[in-house]
């Protein structure tokens, strides 16, 4: 087995390689360096600093391609501190600084596959769409490295296993619909919609199974968004708004079979979005983990699931538009559960690398989940003894990527590091959100920050990483389960003592 970027670094090599790398590389602005599949030079692959994705960022991040060695030059600034690897059909990767003077290894993908949406705009006779139709398919399409779209989220969050793509857009007027139009109406409106697909060619659109993921057609477009003019009622908590909402619809002319599809306005935010698209991957396998009391009890910014789709909070106004600018355009990503055995069903299972603890001690290192699956685990489980199927979970988050999106600006205590939950798949349900993951605080008691909140009121929970350092904890404890903290080293991992009363 090829060793992905993260099975070789030593907190020795870390240690040591940094400061004179800095000196001869990153003072000059420019970066040299070689990718392999671990034996030869891997040509083709784009290379370019990982930075905060913007909806519209104010330039084009620069961007390198590997030659027929592996070899590739790059400029950077000097805030620079992470590399963004990527090629169809291998593993994406995040690349610290200290990773970066000897050659770069990517792993290949065991299974790469590309899924498009069928789009439908669909207008009424008395509110026409505002965002024009490029606009639109940015956010939802675009490719460009820096920018915050649902191809890019998905892309990154797969590890590069899924490319989302525009399959057909197809633009609809509905006059059966007058204003005011509220959530009661979503699903007749759907439904209008469904009608008017009868006899469509799906064509490219059914590439997979929906249910699970196994690249075959299943006679359903894999993805079905409908998109219409207005505001989102997720933001500015407006009754005459419509709330995003993925739907399993029976067809009107066959009931015994359903489509998922997803129901949004057009200002909607890239963390709704892509919430809903978790859901619809795999038929409402992927749980909403939040509860409805309106505070983050759960995973909070921890999940996409919960409270982490609205990351990028920057300003509060929701009274005002647009939203997609600076709301919720840095989605966090789905946790190791979500990630590896709920979405599709556990297709995508390769992309994080699990150890589950059987005795009652463990003492190693844990990677980030943000990176290619490697020699060290990047999610450690152990079973809480007290309930049969319940786990406790561990794993190391970064702010890289996606994940580099703050909420209201702030940074604090606990903001990134080693994230403790545990985990009751017996909570998991339909349309009652339940918290099958309770995050455990790493600062009990601190208070939550001041507004803005999250929109709908939603606390934040920012504080909940167990890290070394001032102002931060490395231990814990919950029920028979204590763990600690016990090092950090520049490649992002941590190393971690665990013990089961």
């Amino acid at each position: 087995m090829r060793p992905a970027l993260s099975s070789v670094p030593s907190v020795a090599l870390c240690a040591l390689c940094v400061p004179l790398f800095l000196r001869n590389s990153l003072t000059a602005g420019t970066l040299q360096g070689r990718i392999t599949d671990g034996r030869h030079g891997l040509e083709g692959v784009r290379v370019y600093p990982d930075r905060l994705p913007r909806v519209s960022p104010a330039g084009d991040l620069p961007v390198a391609v590997t030659d027929a060695q592996g070899r590739f030059r790059l400029e950077l600034d000097d805030q620079d501190t992470v590399l963004a690897v990527e090629k169809d059909g291998w593993f994406r990767d995040l690349v610290p600084a200290a990773e970066w003077p000897r050659d770069l290894v990517m792993s290949p993908m065991p299974a790469f596959r590309k899924e498009a949406v069928f789009l439908v705009r669909l207008d009424f006779t008395d509110e026409p769409s505002k965002l024009p139709d490029g606009a639109l398919r940015e956010l939802l399409f675009s490719r460009r490295p820096g920018v915050a779209s649902a191809a890019n989220y998905l892309y990154e969050v797969s590890k590069g296993a899924l490319l989302l793509e525009e399959g057909h857009f197809l633009k609809l007027r509905s006059a059966d619909h007058p204003a005011p139009r509220r959530d009661e109406h979503k699903s007749p409106m759907a439904e209008w919609v469904l009608e008017r697909l009868q006899g469509e060619t799906l064509g490219g659109c059914d590439r997979v199974d929906n249910r699970t993921g196994v690249p075959k057609p299943d006679g359903k477009p894999d993805h079905l968004w409908i998109i219409t003019p207005g505001a989102p009622q997720s933001i500015t908590a407006d009754e005459s708004h419509l709330k995003a909402v993925s739907l399993l619809m029976p067809l009107p002319w066959n009931r015994r079979q359903r489509w998922p599809l997803l129901f949004m306005t057009e200002e909607v935010p890239l963390g709704n979005i892509v919430h809903e698209a978790f859901h619809a991957m795999g038929e409402h396998r992927v749980d909403d983990l939040y509860l409805e009391s309106g505070k983050a009890l759960t995973a909070g910014i921890w999940d996409l699931m919960d409270g982490g789709q609205y990351r990028g909070w920057d300003r509060s106004h929701p009274g005002q538009g647009p939203w997609v600018e600076d709301t919720g355009y840095s989605p966090s990503h789905p946790m190791a559960w979500v990630r590896s055995e709920l979405w599709y069903r556990g297709r995508f299972r390769s992309a994080i690398r699990r150890l589950a603890v059987q005795g009652r001690n463990w003492e190693g290192w844990i990677a980030p989940a943000s990176r290619a699956p490697g020699a060290d685990p990047q999610w450690v489980t152990l079973p809480d003894p007290r309930k049969k199927g319940r786990f406790f979970s561990f794993e190391v988050r970064r702010p890289w990527g996606f994940e580099r999106g703050l909420i209201g600006g702030r940074f604090g205590p606990g903001h990134e590091g080693l994230v403790v939950a545990a985990i009751d798949p017996g909570l998991l349900t339909y349309g009652d959100p339940k918290g099958p993951v309770r995050v455990v605080d790493a600062h009990p008691g601190s208070p939550e920050p001041p507004k803005p909140r999250l929109p709908l009121r939603l606390w934040e929970l920012d504080d909940a990483a167990f890290n070394l350092g001032p102002g931060e904890n490395p231990k814990g404890r919950s029920g028979p389960l204590s763990w600690e903290v016990m090092e950090t080293d520049a490649c992002g991992r941590m190393r971690v003592r665990i013990g089961l009363r």
